[in-house]
């Protein structure tokens, strides 16, 4: 029996011998993480690294609201911008050679702008300008303007699918 209970100490011994090393390595361990954590404070303490990380973070945030508000602004100002166009090249009259004559609509992200028409003829040129709102004309469109403008109006909608894709 003491012979079982001296076996017992040794073995509870070589336990508590087993745990005090792995523990003791998980101290090293630490000790070194520790050291090379503070290794670049130049002797400056954990809370002061700390503090200046806040406010480092602080000074991050207001410029990212500025950032935010400064974007929210080019947006709002980037739809009154012209961002479709379309062309249109023609033939207005059988008698003169070539695609001379030419319809160009302007489009800014509201569909408003202008549609600007030059017939080109023998004798003379003509150049016509008819302000679009919508998309639409208080004046009589031909087709080659309407065609200029659905173009525009398609560049519109390509745009409009790359910011809402998150493309260019």
């Amino acid at each position: 029996m003491e012979e079982y209970f001296l076996y017992c100490i040794f073995a509870l011994i070589f336990l508590l011998l087993l745990v005090f090393l792995i523990l003791l390595a998980k101290v090293v361990s630490l000790g070194k993480r520790f050291r090379e954590c503070m290794a670049g404070s130049r002797g400056s303490n954990l809370e002061e690294m700390l503090v200046a990380l806040h406010s480092e973070l602080r000074r991050i945030k207001a410029e990212l609201a500025e950032n935010r508000r400064e974007m929210e602004y080019f947006r709002k100002k980037s739809d009154r911008v012209i961002q479709g166009l379309g062309v249109v090249r023609y033939n207005a009259f059988w008698d003169t050679g070539g695609d001379l004559s030419f319809s160009v609509a302007l489009l800014d992200g509201q569909s408003n702008g202008v549609v600007i028409s030059s017939i080109y003829g023998r004798e003379e040129t003509r150049t016509y300008a008819k302000p679009l709102e919508n998309g639409k004309s208080k004046y009589e469109l031909s087709s080659e303007e309407k065609e200029a403008i659905t173009k525009a109006r398609e560049m519109l909608l390509f745009a409009a699918q790359g910011r809402l894709s998150g493309g260019g």
